[in-house]
């Protein structure tokens, strides 16, 4: 089995609930780091999905939900060796948070 490490996701949030990383098929990924940096001057809540194939993100699919304060960055280390398996994906939303997510990626058995 062969295994990547990478970024899997580093993107800027909006308020609503939105995909920021999916496995390619046959693949699985695992979270091995995550941050939360809120540049806003307001504290904003970043909420973190695991929704299956063909689901929405919503309160069934939350694993994780953080106050992120003002002008500061946190770990997110709730969602450390969190498995995403296709069709399984990461969903996110958090007004104007950037969130970076690394981790490895591996061929699905």
């Amino acid at each position: 089995m062969a295994v990547n490490w990478k970024p899997l996701a580093q993107s800027v949030l909006s308020g609503t609930a939105a995909a920021i990383y999916s496995p390619a098929a046959g693949k699985q990924g695992a979270v091995h780091s995550a941050n939360a940096w809120n540049p806003t001057a307001a504290p904003v809540t970043v909420n973190v999905y695991l929704v299956p194939g063909a689901g929405t993100a919503g309160d069934a699919t939350r694993v994780l939900q953080v106050a992120v304060p003002a002008g500061k960055s946190l770990p997110l280390t709730d969602i450390l060796n969190l498995k995403i398996v296709n069709p399984a994906a990461l969903f996110a939303d958090g007004n104007g948070v950037t969130l970076t997510i690394t981790g490895a990626e591996a061929d699905a058995s």
